[in-house]
């Protein structure tokens, strides 16, 4: 007693007496010995006794419950309830658990019913004890505050992967998914403990969803109250993809007159200001769907399939269908007349608005089919992480929007014209002089000796006195980068990933400009967008081109450049090339893809969209 500092008092030497055995080892002796802060009552030396046998560093009756239902549920294979046994704790530790928790079964106890005890009796403290009706004999009122604390404590804490085993079994004995999901998604949100909650939760969203039942309201603030609970990491793809679907409902039911603005200017205006960000929400929607489909829960998989087809419905059929109806009829005029749509600012006027007239050094990053919506998240992003201005504004691609021609117009010039190559592409002269990727440091050092292209996958990979060599002393420094695009080369379904990869290494080599290269003035914008729809495409979808192919010069999904005389059916003209050009363009209308053989149906560009035409023009100081 005097080695362990233990008071020489009749009822401390009795209990010394009573944990002889346990006492002979050096190493318990001075597991209690680090234990006591004044220990005085029979009550504490049994406490100090079962915090050194479960290893704890403090003699709280919870951490000592903790510990034990962590060693497992079975009475026979706990190692800790084992050692009680053997030095005759085991007593005093459920006189323990009946007094902190109201779990008294007398000499027939059950670890797994004192779980079932201590969780059902912390539930009753966010959820009505009538959804809980004949399972009273697991529940102790009185008890309920300590059984909360106990279990939001553990919750909580940074060992918690045992509680969920020990949820889950209790969930199985009581049978709660049955129960719970009778319950309303209202009477569920608040309790936190049981993880089959999730899952009774979103099952009950995800067949009101599938049955055209989207309560907006109820799935953003079930959403919100979920996130800061313990588990929601587990289906948090499931909620998140939810929280777009209520997003894209309320779009609709906001814009549910559909789209009849005539003047197409003031269409690219409600586009840029409001319509895009359905888009995004159809975006961020499959990026959860997609991450679903890697952590899969085979209770709301094939739900949340069901809920995809009701997104398709949404995006593709109703916003892309409509908003391109309205687009395609309100555009068709000027397309067909002047080649762009008239009072947009355009592409081709980039450098000469934008970057020439710049007093200032001036960065230019050009990412290819960096669409205008992904553009507006870097840019709120920007504006959230750096101490800096950001201003989003918008420019009309070039017919067709595809990266030759996108990016021919992004470079100096007076003027550009269209030539046929030997082997009959077509190629895009700035002034006379190529515009491909390996001549684009040449146009732009024709039109000011003080500029330089870069790529960013050359730069990011080297060394910083080697990247800050190579724009010292540049006025005017372009740098290509190409994350989406590129991932479109591999799999469809691998572009919306990329998107967030393409705003990453884009915030990435913002900063490196400013920190490494002393830049204050930088630009960032799109050689062209981009259209992606998940579903498949049906035959109504598909337009054949009706030209015979010794007309046809060009043509992909979403274009055709045909000789001059060729009319082909279904495709609006889209003036191309000048006045003596002998060429013509065409364009399919809404979201329609021309048939060709071979794959890459679901992501295009070339088109007349306003997902492909609107490019973003960031401006970052």
């Amino acid at each position: 007693m005097d080695e362990m500092g233990l008071p020489a008092t009749p009822i401390i030497r009795n209990q010394v007496k009573n944990y002889r055995k346990f006492f002979r080892a050096k190493d318990r002796r001075d597991a209690v010995k680090k234990l006591n802060s004044n220990i005085s009552t029979a009550a504490q030396m049994h406490l100090a006794v079962m915090s050194a046998l479960c290893g704890n560093d403090d003699i709280q009756p919870s951490h000592i419950i903790r510990s034990v239902i962590h060693a497992g549920l079975d009475l026979d294979s706990n190692s800790i309830y084992q050692s009680f046994l053997t030095y005759g704790a085991e007593k005093p530790f459920w006189v323990m658990v009946a007094q902190a928790s109201g779990y008294n079964e007398g000499d027939d106890v059950s670890l797994g019913r004192l779980a079932i005890h201590m969780l059902l009796t912390a539930a009753t403290r966010t959820m009505h004890l009538d959804h809980l009706a004949g399972l009273d004999a697991f529940i102790s009122t009185p008890h309920q505050a300590w059984c909360y604390d106990f279990v939001s404590e553990w919750l909580h804490s940074e060992d918690n992967r045992q509680l969920y085993e020990v949820a889950r079994y209790v969930e199985e004995e009581a049978r709660l998914s049955r129960r719970f999901s009778q319950l309303a998604v209202e009477d569920l949100v608040d309790t936190e403990v049981f993880p089959c909650i999730n899952e009774c939760i979103l099952t009950t969203l995800m067949k009101e969803i599938s049955d055209h039942i989207i309560q907006v309201d109820t799935i953003k603030a079930t959403v919100e109250k979920r996130r800061t609970m313990v588990w929601y990491d587990n289906v948090s793809s499931y909620y998140e993809g939810l929280l777009q679907v209520a997003n894209m409902q309320s779009f609709f039911l906001e814009h549910s007159a559909g789209f009849h603005t005539v003047e197409p200017h003031k269409i690219w205006k409600e586009y840029t200001t409001d319509y895009y960000q359905m888009d995004t929400y159809y975006r961020l929607f499959h990026l959860c769907f997609q991450k679903a489909l890697k952590k899969s829960n085979s209770l709301l998989d094939d739900l949340f399939k069901h809920v995809t087809e009701k997104v398709e419905g949404l995006y593709s059929h109703w916003f892309l269908g409509q908003l391109g109806q309205n687009w395609s009829d309100a555009a068709a005029e000027d397309l067909e007349k002047y080649g762009h749509i008239l009072e947009v600012p355009q592409q081709e006027d980039f450098y000469r608005q934008k970057v020439a007239t710049n007093d200032n050094r001036v960065f230019v990053i050009i990412s290819d089919a960096f669409r205008y919506e992904v553009a507006a998240e870097l840019s709120e992003q920007l504006r959230r992480e750096t101490q800096c201005t950001v201003t989003l504004n918008s420019a009309e691609a070039i017919f067709p929007t595809v990266t030759k021609f996108g990016m021919a117009a992004l470079l100096p010039h007076k003027k550009l014209e269209i030539t046929e190559r030997n082997n009959g592409d077509l190629a895009i002269l700035a002034d006379g002089q190529s515009t491909d990727a390996g001549y684009r440091d040449k146009v732009l050092k024709a039109a000011s000796a003080a500029s330089v292209a870069l790529k960013y996958d050359n730069i990011i990979g080297m060394k910083r006195a080697e990247r800050s060599a190579l724009v010292k002393g540049m006025e005017v420094v372009y740098i290509y980068h190409d994350k989406i695009d590129e991932a479109s080369h591999t799999s469809d379904s691998a572009v919306f990933p990329a998107c967030d990869d393409a705003i990453a290494e884009i915030k990435n080599l913002v900063r490196i400009i400013v920190n490494e290269f002393g830049g204050t003035n930088i630009l960032i914008t799109a050689d062209h967008g981009f259209l992606y729809t998940y579903s498949p495409l049906t035959e109504d979808g598909k337009v054949d081109k009706t030209t015979p192919s010794d007309q046809d010069v060009e043509i992909d999904r979403r274009y055709l450049i045909t000789r001059t005389g060729a009319k082909p059916d279904y495709l609006l003209p889209v003036k191309f090339g000048g006045e003596e050009s002998a060429y013509e363009a065409w364009a399919p209308r809404e979201n329609v893809r021309i048939k060709k053989k071979g794959g890459g149906l679901n992501f295009v560009h070339g088109g007349i969209s306003l997902q492909e035409m609107v490019v973003p023009v960031v401006e970052y100081q």
